[in-house]
């Protein structure tokens, strides 16, 4: 498996350009686990929402890849003071994760 992406930084307006890494990094994740892992394909689910900070919304989103619930991989799209966008990108596959399935 790749290792996980280096934090991205965009502009706004090139969420474009970035959304293949994004869609590449969780499709390598879910066909990891397929491989690793007796699972059911129906169960994987990409879910994406705002954050809040002391209730106040903001334009922060984290979006994550989920096997029934377990979050597998997440990025996290943060903006900075000038409006760009930060991508921070995380795995979270531990040796134990045969457990979980």
């Amino acid at each position: 498996m790749k290792q996980v992406p280096k934090p991205i930084h965009a502009f706004t307006g090139e969420q474009k350009k970035v959304s293949k890494i994004i869609d590449d990094f969780f499709l390598e994740t879910k066909h990891f686990i397929e491989k690793r892992y007796v699972v059911s394909p129906p169960y994987f689910e990409i879910k994406s929402g705002s954050i809040s900070y002391n209730q106040t919304p903001s334009n922060d989103r984290i979006t994550y890849l989920a096997y029934k619930d377990i979050v597998l991989a997440s990025v996290l799209e943060t903006r900075t003071e000038f409006n760009n966008i930060k991508y921070t990108f995380s795995r979270h596959i531990e040796k134990d994760t045969k457990k979980l399935f």
